[in-house]
Formats: structure tokens, sequence, C-alpha cells
């Protein structure tokens, strides 16, 4: 079973992807930002947990960057090398934040 911030993340994921798609209304650019922020933060806090530290500063620094309450104003242009970054970060992290344990089961 998944774990709720990997789907966050995975969501995050699919919402960076579809900007790259097309031209979308204002108000799903607003929506990104509150859901890769939302999702950045709550990575960067497990990566501490488990003791990530590069990792949750780098997470920290991307919930800063798609920020909704003070936002960072950019071109659309610029925005998608970050859209990427974001994409390729958070992919990343859904890996290395919290490795899968190994199955008890099937020890010997």
């Amino acid at each position: 079973m998944l774990q709720p911030s990997r789907v966050a993340a995975i969501a995050s994921i699919i919402l960076l992807a579809l900007a790259f798609t097309t031209r979308w209304p204002y108000g799903f650019y607003t929506f990104l930002r509150i859901v890769v922020c939302a999702t950045a933060v709550w990575l960067a806090v497990e990566a501490y947990q488990f003791r990530k530290t590069p990792l949750a500063w780098v997470l920290g620094g991307l919930a800063v960057l798609f920020n909704p309450l003070a936002p960072i104003y950019m071109r659309r242009t610029q925005w998608r090398w970050f859209d990427l970054l974001a994409l390729v970060v958070l992919a990343i992290s859904v890996g290395i934040v919290r490795p899968r344990r190994a199955d008890a089961t099937h020890s010997a």
C-alpha cells in the first residue's frame, strides 16, 4: 500500500507534467502552487525525520519557490524550468525519503 506522502508526491508530479501540456487558466497554476508547496513541506519533514537533511533542504527550497502566500513571479518560460526541476526532485524523493522495508515473510 502506498504511503500518503507518496500519493501526494505522485499527484504533484502529475500536475507538474500537466503544466507542460498546454496553457491552463491561472487558477490551475495557483492550485499547482498549493499542492506542490504542501507536498514539498510534507516530504521535507519526512526527509528530516529520516535523517536525509540535504534532501529536506532541497524540498524546503522547493516549498519556498512554490509558496502560494508570497508568490514568486516569473515568465511562463522560466517557470517551465522550475516545474521540470520540481518534477524531478519529487520523483527522486519518492524513492529516497522512506525506502520500502523488506517483507518479513520472505526472509530466511
